[in-house]
């Protein structure tokens, strides 16, 4: 749950917004070779519009064709990814296929990074451990209905599992992403998303 304020803020940008439900968006699909393609494309044109409302222009705009993630990238156990400077957005069709709260969280969380490339990156601490618990926010709004449960669950699993990792200590980039979210919960709370949007309108890019 979230505070009530930082609720209401949620809810009011998904009323803003709630003729959108059906917009593409210009953006294509053809990832999985079956309807779930027109899925990932509504729903990426629905992200992109909630995310303009909530943190302001993308500094880099999100290609409109999304691809499927590169072999090794996914056996490397990355499951969707975003490439800097050009607005790449990938995601692994086996992985997101059939589940729309997976397709949600990923695509959402590509889109964050689309939003902020203009802030420094290389260090997983603040380029993934904000992002990742930024995504488990903007998750609460109702605008993701009838899949906002599905969403916030996945994004919470997500934290989940890099907490998990972190434990293990087996990896450096492990533990300073999920550090990374753990201080973001704690020093900004749900009020991260409007520092991060004040950030960037005062061009100050930096975590």
């Amino acid at each position: 749950m979230l505070p009530d304020n930082a609720q209401r803020w949620l809810d009011q940008a998904s009323q803003r917004l709630k003729w959108s439900k059906t917009a593409s968006g210009g953006f294509h699909s053809d990832i999985c070779g079956t309807d779930w393609d027109r899925f990932i494309e509504r729903q990426a044109g629905r992200i992109y519009m909630f995310l303009l409302d909530a943190l302001g222009p993308f500094y880099t705009e999100p290609k409109r064709t999304i691809l499927a993630i590169e072999d090794g990238f996914h056996s490397s156990g990355a499951n969707a990814s975003f490439e800097p400077g050009t607005g790449q957005v990938r995601l692994c069709p086996t992985y997101v296929e059939g589940k729309p709260g997976i397709t949600l969280e990923k695509l959402c969380h590509e889109f964050v990074h689309a939003s902020l490339d203009g802030f420094p990156e290389g260090d997983p601490f603040y380029e993934e451990g904000e992002v990742d618990y930024s995504v488990w926010v903007l998750a609460h709004a109702p605008y993701w209905e009838p899949y906002r449960r599905d969403m916030i669950e996945v994004a919470a699993y997500n934290i989940k599992c890099r907490r998990d990792r972190a434990m293990k200590t087996q990896s450096d980039y492990d533990r300073k992403r999920w550090a990374g979210g753990l201080y973001a919960a704690t020093a900004y709370g749900p009020y991260i998303i409007a520092r991060l949007r004040q950030k960037k309108a005062e061009g100050d890019l930096t975590w």
